[in-house]
């Protein structure tokens, strides 16, 4: 009889396991009626909080933004600053009585330099808004994960009462200490300590992503669902990142360009002002003889003098103008190559936590697979009475670990994937990034 048990409860475990993955329930759930299943879904679908998708909550996000705001009034204000700028360049120069006009060359590079500035800052708009939907996609998961975790600590602690209950009894029959049940007694402290501090940094959360998107998310239900799609690239890395850094760059790596062309012309160079330039010291004298003829030519000595030394004013300011900005054309150059460098070192640096990411989610899905046929296995024992209602639930609250662990690996995942692919989010906090922007 007990071989004929054995070998029925055998094919029942081998019918579990082929039957594919379970979905984790505690025992009593697994024994429910038909009805009583009725009636709890019937009572749920009254109950149940409207649900707020990701994308809702980053509309929401892009909508409620004050720094999106703020971008579209620099982009008008750009706008209208390049038309007063051009105004000024087509205006000539007033050089004491002397009207000096922009050289045309100088003023297509200035030209040039306003429509790059307009389009660096509709890029910037379109960084903000990437840093911004990546920000509410990292807090959106954090919640869902947290209510997770906190769902999983209730059920734990449900768990952990019931057998210090049983251990009560096994005291007072004897076959516990006093000290085995204090333990059991701290574990279930600590374990309420740590549900308290988790449901007070998801009230935390909770708070910002209100004042990030405008919605207050105990009103709703959160979608848990996350997608892992394999970043894959064509060609080698090395060629990938370039072109992701020479896109991110782009305008900064024009605008150097653009000056290095310029002023490294023999043609646009501002000669030094020698000595030789250098006007007289020496201030016309008016001697009054009382003739208006003399007045004259003292009056015409003395603008002639002023005129001198305000044109030879006017070339040290071009050639130090000129200097200051060769200087600052190289200076630029060089801290532009640097950052390109060093975002492609961090970026080398993500693509490589990344492929560890990735192996890391593959072994937790194979650890599932294994934890639901091991779970399979232990309703079958549960089902002849062979293990306690209480230790198949507790291997099924214990198996909601792996579902966290896995969907905080895929979040990190996709977080860093955007990151190499959008370097603006990873660096947006850069003083390099900024410097070599401004």
């Amino acid at each position: 009889m007990k071989k004929s048990l054995s070998k029925i409860i055998a094919i029942a475990i081998w019918i579990s396991i082929i039957s594919g993955g379970i979905v984790p329930v505690f025992a009593a759930e697994t024994i429910q009626s038909q009805n009583a299943n009725n009636s709890v879904n019937t009572q749920i679908q009254g109950n149940v909080k409207p649900i707020l998708t990701l994308d809702e909550s980053i509309k929401a996000a892009i909508d409620n933004s004050e720094i999106l705001e703020l971008d579209e009034k620099k982009i008008t204000d750009t706008d209208k600053t390049n038309d007063v700028n051009e105004k000024i360049d087509d205006n000539p120069q007033l050089v004491g009585k002397t009207e000096i006009p922009m050289p045309d060359d100088r003023k297509d590079l200035n030209e040039d330099i306003r429509e790059i500035n307009l389009k660096q800052v509709k890029q910037q708009k379109e960084f903000d808004e990437d840093k911004l939907t990546q920000k509410v996609t990292t807090a959106y998961n954090s919640i869902v994960t947290s209510q997770m975790g906190i769902e999983k600590a209730k059920k734990d602690i449900e768990l952990k009462t019931k057998e210090l209950n049983i251990a009560k009894v096994k005291k007072d029959d004897g076959m516990i200490t006093e000290t085995d049940l204090n333990a059991n007694e701290l574990r279930i402290e600590d374990l309420k300590d740590k549900l308290k501090t988790s449901e007070n940094t998801l009230k935390d959360a909770e708070d910002s992503f209100k004042v990030l998107t405008g919605k207050d998310v105990t009103n709703y239900s959160l979608e848990r669902d996350i997608k892992f799609d394999k970043f894959t690239i064509d060609g080698s890395i090395d060629e990938y990142l370039d072109n992701v850094m020479e896109n991110y760059l782009k305008y900064s790596t024009k605008l150097v360009e653009l000056n290095k062309d310029y002023f490294n012309d023999s043609d646009h160079k501002v000669e030094d002002v020698t000595d030789d330039d250098k006007p007289s010291d020496d201030k016309p004298v008016f001697n009054d003889d009382g003739d208006i003829n003399s007045y004259k030519t003292y009056q015409g000595r003395l603008d002639g003098y002023y005129q001198e030394r305000e044109m030879y004013a006017f070339k040290l300011s071009m050639r130090l103008a000129y200097l200051n900005a060769k200087l600052g054309t190289y200076e630029s150059e060089i801290n532009l190559n640097e950052a390109k460098k060093q975002f492609k070192e961090q970026l080398r640096t993500l693509y490589t936590n990344l492929n560890t990411l990735e192996d890391n989610i593959n072994l937790l899905k194979k650890n599932i697979l294994l934890n639901n046929k091991q779970l399979s296995i232990a309703r079958v024992k549960y089902g002849n009475e062979l293990i306690t209602e209480l230790d198949f639930n507790n291997q099924v609250v214990n198996s909601e670990d792996l579902d966290i662990q896995l969907r905080t690996a895929i979040d990190r995942y996709n977080t860093i994937k955007e990151e190499i692919q959008k370097p603006w989010i990873a660096f947006s906090n850069s003083q390099n990034s900024k410097s070599i922007k401004n």
